[in-house]
């Protein structure tokens, strides 16, 4: 194991449970074939457990979570346990997490208290598997229409592949993933480091559009004509949702 900075800050943040989903895998890869740095990883996680267990959590105001639960219009729910511990820098967050019902399976809504859609799920898996897999796609190109054809014959869906590099959010590809057992199109984007999959099935109605996430990944969902979009990344809610607005501004048909 080599000691550099590099390394054990990723190591810090695999302990704490800080990293995306493609970073974890990255580590997990590592430990497995490295004796020392998951011992090293090993003594990080003893020496975290034991500073939550002696620092005294910060209760917040019962105040506090009645605003934000009226503010965000959900039910208030049973106090659940972050993963993070109880840490005081992040108190007011563990309550936040709380009032919107976060926890660590499934996919949590915001901003609408419709329950986990499996179309959520099997396209947040596609995503996921896209992140283990050597490249997140299975043509490689930034021309959209080099990508757009190529789903042709492969599925009943040939999304618009608009270039989005001027903003910062170059296209490198597309795959095919498995939705409700049936081949649909996945655009893949890059933001900095970041993957973002736009998956596109069939319009089920009465889909209405809005956000969700699952522990750092967030995912976006709109609907345009008979289609249905699936937006997933873990960049911040607040850049996704900049680049769903971008995709939907580029590819808006004429009225």
């Amino acid at each position: 194991m080599t000691g550099d900075d590099e390394t054990l800050l990723l190591l810090s943040a695999y302990a704490d449970g800080e990293l995306s989903p493609g970073e974890v895998l990255a580590m997990e890869c590592r430990l497995a074939a490295e004796p020392d740095l998951r011992a090293r990883a090993a003594r990080l996680r003893g020496l975290s457990g034991a500073v939550r267990a002696t620092l005294a959590e910060v209760p917040a105001p019962e105040t506090l979570r009645g605003r934000i639960v009226r503010q965000i219009g959900f039910a208030d729910p049973e106090p659940r346990r972050s993963r993070l511990g109880a840490r005081p820098a992040l108190a007011a967050t563990l309550v936040a997490g709380i009032a919107i019902g976060a926890s660590l399976g499934g996919i949590v809504p915001l901003g609408t208290a419709e329950a986990p859609s499996p179309v959520g799920e099997a396209v947040l898996a596609g995503h996921l598997r896209g992140l283990a897999a050597p490249q997140p796609f299975d043509i490689a190109s930034a021309d959209g229409h080099v990508v757009k054809p190529w789903f042709n014959g492969r599925t009943t869906i040939a999304p618009d592949a608009p270039d989005l590099s001027d903003r910062g959010y170059p296209l490198v590809g597309g795959r095919i993933d498995i939705v409700d057992g049936q081949p649909v199109p996945t655009l893949v984007y890059r933001h900095d480091r970041h993957v973002i999959s736009v998956t596109v099935v069939p319009a089920t109605g009465g889909a209405q559009a809005g956000e969700a996430r699952r522990d750092g990944t967030f995912l976006e969902r709109w609907e345009a004509g008979d289609l249905t979009y699936w937006a997933v990344s873990d960049l911040n809610a607040r850049d996704l949702r900049g680049f769903v607005e971008l995709y939907r501004a580029r590819t808006a048909r004429p009225r």
